[in-house]
């Protein structure tokens, strides 16, 4: 549609040690028109948003970073051509980030990563419309004016370090740390409204880890350890939980000749650990519109265990059929079995054993639970050769999935990615000043 951008930046260095950079944009346009040439109604917008940033260097060796990003958007929701909400958003993320090295001490290698969110989002129905009361599934009808809020504010820290040494010809990059995210969650507004189906509530997940990276000769092995925590809860309900993860990696280049040193043969065990999230724990009430059936919540979902094992090779060589060419190549095979998989189910209101409500007008209802495992394999290929006169890369990503439930039923895992095969072919002209390339991408169907 027609309207007008405007922006404006600035930026000022006070010395070698500290700068400044700001920059502000509004953009305001009215409901284009398609094709047709009929105005689309609820398709203008306009948005306000803004960066500042400073970087600080309090010694030769460190550097702070300071950041702020916001905006503010405006815009019309439609159902069937028709203005339903009006909403608004604003977002507002503070970072902070702080590095120190020191070559003459090996065992400094300091970061610190902090930041802050706040998401606002408001929605208000310009029309009434049909929903149902999330408490006892009955109809209702939402009047104009109604309104849903939606507050996120989501806070995070990030702090570790790398200490360097050797021990007997053993060269160490011993790496240790921590991080914390914490999720607070508010919504509001008219009984039945959209909010109450995003719930209220808390999460918590914090962990620490320990990391070694040993290197002799043509041996790498990398052996961590992480401890992860969380813990969730809202008005009603209440969880928590903690694991240990292990990982270890061993690499092999086991050639010294020009043309095969740059290969090494790894593989991988690693376990994982995550947390169930808000809304899959908390989630409640009844269906928006449509039809009616109710959310239940789950405060008994178990986290997910994930274990990984993982083979592969590396390849890098340059300077082989012309100087500064370049060829590299990586391709692996993984196998992950997660325990206590947490996918969405749909439940039977005639079985009493499912905990739906039997009631006029519940056929079913939707919770989220633990699967007893969900099995992911496959293949990734990712290949590039890089010359003066261009480029060419095939890569491939072959993946397959299926969930076992606790009674031994398979079913296939719809939320993987389809398998990829994309090849690319670049060149060059102008002494590197234009490029012209294209891309071919094959999509296929996952097996579970």
């Amino acid at each position: 549609g027609k309207g007008w951008t405007t922006s404006a930046t600035g930026a000022y260095r006070f010395n070698e040690n500290w700068d400044v950079l700001g920059n502000i944009v509004y953009r305001d346009y009215d409901d284009y028109k398609n094709g047709g040439g009929d105005t689309v109604a609820g398709t203008g917008f306009d948005v306000l948003s803004g960066l500042l940033k400073t970087t600080i260097r309090p010694t030769e060796n460190s550097e702070l970073k300071l950041g702020w990003v916001g905006s503010s958007d405006g815009w019309t929701e439609t159902s069937s051509g028709v203005p339903a909400n009006d909403v608004d958003l604003k977002s507002n993320t503070f970072t902070a980030r702080y590095n120190i090295t020191d070559d003459a001490r090996s065992w400094l290698d300091l970061h610190i990563n902090a930041s802050y969110n706040r998401t606002n989002l408001d929605l208000t129905s310009l029309i009434a419309q049909n929903r149902f009361d999330p408490e006892t599934g009955l109809p209702v009808v939402l009047p104009a004016g109604s309104t849903s809020t939606f507050d996120v504010d989501t806070t995070g820290i990030d702090i570790w370090n790398t200490s360097r040494f050797e021990t007997a010809d053993i060269a160490h990059e011993l790496t240790y740390g921590g991080d914390w995210v914490g999720d607070d969650v508010e919504t509001g507004g008219t009984a039945g409204g959209d909010s109450f189906y995003t719930p209220s509530g808390k999460r918590n997940v914090s962990g620490a880890y320990v990391q070694d990276k040993l290197t002799w000769e043509w041996l790498e092995v990398i052996t961590g350890l992480r401890y992860d925590s969380y813990s969730l809860k809202d008005s009603d309900n209440e969880t928590s939980g903690d694991r240990l993860s292990p990982r270890i990696t061993v690499g092999v280049s086991p050639f010294e000749s020009a043309s095969l040193s740059g290969l090494q043969f790894y593989g991988t065990y690693a376990e994982g650990y995550r947390s169930p999230s808000l809304t899959e724990t908390l989630i409640s009430g009844n269906h928006p519109a449509g039809v009616t059936f109710p959310f239940l919540p789950n405060p008994n979902l178990k986290p997910e265990i994930g274990k990984t094992v993982e083979f592969g090779v590396n390849y890098k060589r340059n300077d082989i059929f012309e100087g500064g060419d370049a060829l590299r190549l990586k391709a692996a095979y993984f196998n992950n079995d997660v325990e206590d998989y947490i996918d969405g189910v749909t439940l039977s209101a005639f079985d009493p054993t499912s905990g739906c409500p039997f009631g006029p007008g519940i056929p079913i209802c939707f919770q989220y639970q633990n699967f007893a495992k969900a099995k992911i394999d496959g293949f990734e290929l990712e290949s590039v050769y890089d010359a003066r006169w261009g480029y060419a890369g095939l890569s491939a990503s072959i993946i397959n999935g299926h969930t076992i439930s606790y009674e031994g039923e398979r079913a296939d895992l719809a939320t993987i990615p389809s398998s990829q095969v994309t090849a690319q072919l670049g060149l060059r002209f102008l002494q590197d000043k234009l490029t012209v390339g294209g891309e071919v991408q094959y999509n296929g169907k996952p097996k579970g």
